[in-house]
């Protein structure tokens, strides 16, 4: 038997030993354990085959286009240089982390981690490598990219002789076992083998959000020992720092929408494109169903996402009880799927470097592009800062949890 508190609700439950299916909070319905089609040693072989895929799909040919008598060939990093050099250095930054830097930290800290707990080892730097590439999992975007290279690829084959190179097949290869991994991988497996649960509720138990273990009061503001996460009871200053990342967001988000985010110019013809239109030309261009994929990551998600941290702030100020197992289901949903609004930018990303053909044809970042990308970041922020468990505290018109008296009490 395992004891834990639900990270969203902060109940403390019981967890009986689960061979298959899934086990639910009873009180928010956040999954705490899945055993549906998950297995270590799969996620451990699919963490290894990304690390050792990233290399080549980061270093070989990853598209090439013929306009005429000229062909042009672009590897990943391409299109990092052409924003850099057209003078948009931090959106070259952020591409990069996203699209090539954080995917190796994440499958190298994961890789090693499985691999040590496959060799029955228990140091415990462990848990702090797990956790940090947990952490590094929404930021890895090398899935949505791959989306973001279709769309590229289907725009440009619109036009012209368009073929994918050894490097994109193995780009494709990444993204599709990135996605296997993450199905695959169960976390509340990972965090039994690195620690002991404990066998009773701890007075005024308080819960590590890294782990969920359960630690006595004495353990706030101290180092989880199992995880090394710092141990809150909730988390310091998560209302300010939501608010005032919603506020950058909403003031962002006129920008991102209503100013192109690349420009296409062959000799004197200039045609801008902002989100809005881009998605109208996917459409007349018969790539409806990609027109179809951005409207919503670009247009639907994002706004919803601000509506719902709203709705979310303004809850917790006036205590409100109404509907909280849906906004849990809500706070769920707006936190994974805030990491596809990139695809946009990663269009442009892999489009970009296909089109510089000097005066005679060339493809441009433009300031859209570096506004939308903040107000993806700064929204996917405002949602991780957040901390969900206040919710359910307002409505119970108390700040503090009472004692953790029985499996019933909150963490």
């Amino acid at each position: 038997m395992t004891l834990i508190a639900c990270r969203d609700c902060a109940a403390i439950q019981r967890l009986k030993p689960l061979k298959r299916g899934r086990l639910e909070c009873v009180r928010c319905g956040r999954v705490l354990e899945n055993r549906t089609g998950r297995s270590l040693d799969g996620a451990l072989a699919c963490a290894i085959a990304v690390l050792l895929l990233l290399i080549p799909a980061n270093t070989m040919t990853l598209m090439s286009v013929n306009l005429g008598p000229v062909t042009s060939s672009t590897v990943l990093a391409s299109g990092l240089s052409v924003a850099w050099a057209q003078r948009w250095p931090l959106v070259s930054i952020v591409l990069a982390l996203e699209a090539i830097i954080l995917p190796f930290l994440r499958f190298s800290l994961l890789s090693v981690a499985l691999a040590a707990i496959r060799l029955g080892r228990h140091d415990k730097w462990l848990g702090r490598a797990f956790r940090y590439s947990e952490l590094l999992d929404p930021w890895a975007m090398t899935d949505v990219l791959l989306i973001g290279g279709g769309i590229g690829y289907g725009r440009l084959a619109a036009e012209t002789s368009v073929s994918i190179g050894v490097g994109g097949w193995c780009f494709v290869c990444v993204a599709l076992l990135t996605m296997i991994t993450r199905g695959t991988l169960e976390r509340r497996e990972v965090w039994r083998r690195l620690g002991s649960q404990p066998i009773s509720v701890p007075p005024w138990a308080v819960a590590c959000t890294g782990c969920d273990l359960l630690l006595p009061a004495k353990a706030v503001g101290r180092r989880c020992p199992r995880c090394a996460a710092r141990i809150y009871r909730r988390r310091p200053g998560s209302l300010t720092m939501c608010a005032a990342l919603l506020i950058a967001t909403t003031v962002l988000t006129p920008i991102a929408y209503g100013y192109p985010m690349s420009e296409f110019w062959m000799g004197n013809h200039r045609e801008p494109h902002s989100v809005v239109n881009g998605i109208i030309l996917l459409f007349t261009s018969g790539f409806w169903y990609f027109g179809i994929i951005i409207f919503f990551v670009s247009l639907v998600f994002p706004l919803s996402k601000l509506v719902a941290l709203t709705w979310f702030l303004t809850s917790i100020h006036g205590r409100s009880r109404w509907q909280l197992r849906l906004k849990m289901k809500v706070y769920r949903f707006i936190d994974e799927v805030g990491r596809w609004s990139t695809l946009d930018p990663f269009t442009v990303l892999v489009f970009a470097p296909m089109i510089q053909f000097g005066q005679l044809a060339h493809f441009d970042f433009m300031g859209g592009a570096a506004a939308f990308l903040a107000t993806v970041v700064l929204s996917m922020f405002a949602t991780l800062s957040l901390d969900p468990r206040l919710m359910w505290d307002a409505a119970a018109k108390e700040r503090a949890p009472a004692p953790a008296a029985a499996l019933k009490a909150s963490a």
